[in-house]
């Protein structure tokens, strides 16, 4: 195995580890959860920006409702000391203010509207968090049970996550004992056909040559010797044969 192979092998399942913990479908629920959360907070502050607003406007009403009334009464006073120039111009007045009162009030029913459909929007939101919390949990339960029975089933089958890792320690330690195998025969040839010197063998070439004539010659002393010893063992078992042979003669005659 190579060393980009073995680097793989080693940081692989802590990569994979990291992988499925970002991937945590529970901390993606609650993730999920905490933004539905924003969402309601956010529809409450635009409630209440919405309904300050719309009380703005409902004290510029109540003002102009009076400066209307109040021209309206100018008008009517001005015609009673025969001043119709100045209740034509209270008139005007009272006119721009109607026409003023006509936008707030125009304005005021969009944002009536606008909290309405922000109360509708709070109150599915606040229905979905509901129902999604509930989910929630019975999702997380059903992840941890999951979970743990995959482990359980992947140490009963031997195909965890650690048998990857014990499968390359296996190989790797194989081919090192392999390898160191096979250069021990190989230092065995080497020194057994002299091209290596044994540390224990004369490292001087007469020493190696003599001791090699003296190896030979103890060989062929104990050849001799064994070769001796059969001769004689061959000889005895003949001439016992010949004696047994010479009585059976003599007892014949």
């Amino acid at each position: 195995m190579g060393f980009i192979s073995r680097l793989k092998a080693v940081f692989a399942p802590r990569a994979t580890q990291t992988l499925e913990q970002l991937e945590d479908p529970k901390a993606s629920l609650d993730y999920s959860l905490t933004r539905l959360q924003a969402s309601l907070r956010q529809i409450g502050d635009s409630l209440v920006d919405v309904a300050t607003a719309r009380r703005n406007l409902d004290t510029q009403r109540d003002q102009l409702e009076v400066a209307i009334a109040r021209y309206e009464g100018q008008a009517r006073d001005a015609l009673g000391a025969d001043r119709e120039d100045l209740a034509k111009r209270a008139l005007e007045r009272k006119a721009a203010g109607q026409e003023r009162l006509d936008g707030l009030n125009a304005n005021i029913a969009s944002l009536d509207a606008q909290v309405e459909s922000l109360k509708t929007s709070q109150a599915t939101v606040r229905h979905k968090i509901e129902l999604f919390q509930g989910k929630k949990e019975e999702l997380k339960a059903l992840y941890d049970s999951s979970r743990a029975q995959l482990r359980v089933k992947e140490a009963a089958s031997g195909i965890s996550k650690d048998m990857a890792d014990v499968g390359h320690a296996i190989q790797r330690a194989e081919a090192r004992i392999a390898g160191m195998r096979a250069r021990v025969e190989a230092i065995d040839e080497l020194v057994a056909v002299g091209a290596l010197e044994d540390v224990l063998e004369p490292s001087d070439d007469i020493d190696r040559e003599l001791t090699r004539i003296s190896r030979e010659t103890a060989v062929e002393q104990e050849l001799a010797r064994l070769k001796a010893e059969v001769s004689a063992n061959v000889s005895a078992e003949l001439a016992t044969s010949g004696a047994k042979g010479l009585d059976e003669v003599s007892a014949v005659s």
